[in-house]
């Protein structure tokens, strides 16, 4: 959760890029505790954290197919610790992220995260580096409720009619 990175790039890049910076960047301290930890660990611990991200977006991805079926779209990512997910164009993910919210589950709304409005309406981001296995079961589980209850999606789930 340190967020600290780096970007070797040519001056002319570079110094366009530092006027469009907004904060201060990481503090020095976090900077060299980094560096220390990463010194002996890092070759150990990348492939250790890829295979626990892989795990869980496994269990992501077959939740959100078990609750939605064929109501939730998506692609299986490439890398990251999102999930993006289209559900039917009824769904409006800024509605479902306060109906969701309420009975305690966080989602990325699309348009937040896309520079396109209307194509990321039905559209939302499920984070799962921070949940455990279990966290992301439980949490799919009421979302599709969720979304059930408020939009009547998905009608289906797990081969079972359902109501809204």
């Amino acid at each position: 959760a340190l967020r600290v990175g780096f970007i070797v790039a040519p001056w002319d890049v570079m110094s366009r890029m530092l006027a469009l910076k907004t904060d201060a960047g990481s503090g020095a301290l976090e900077q060299m505790v980094l560096a220390a930890y990463c010194k002996p660990h890092f070759s150990t611990h990348v492939p250790a954290l890829t295979k626990a991200l892989r795990t869980k977006l496994d269990t992501l991805m077959e939740v959100v197919n078990e609750q939605f079926g064929t109501a939730a779209e998506f692609e299986e990512p490439k890398g990251g610790i999102f999930l993006w997910v289209k559900l039917p164009d009824q769904v409006d993910t800024l509605k479902l992220y306060q109906a969701a919210l309420a009975a305690g589950v966080s989602i990325n709304p699309g348009p937040e995260w896309s520079t396109d409005k209307n194509h990321s309406r039905s559209r939302l981001r499920l984070c799962f580096a921070s949940p455990s296995h279990q966290q992301i079961r439980e949490g799919v589980a009421v979302l599709a409720e969720v979304c059930r209850r408020e939009f009547g999606v998905p009608a289906r789930s797990a081969n079972v009619e359902k109501r809204a």
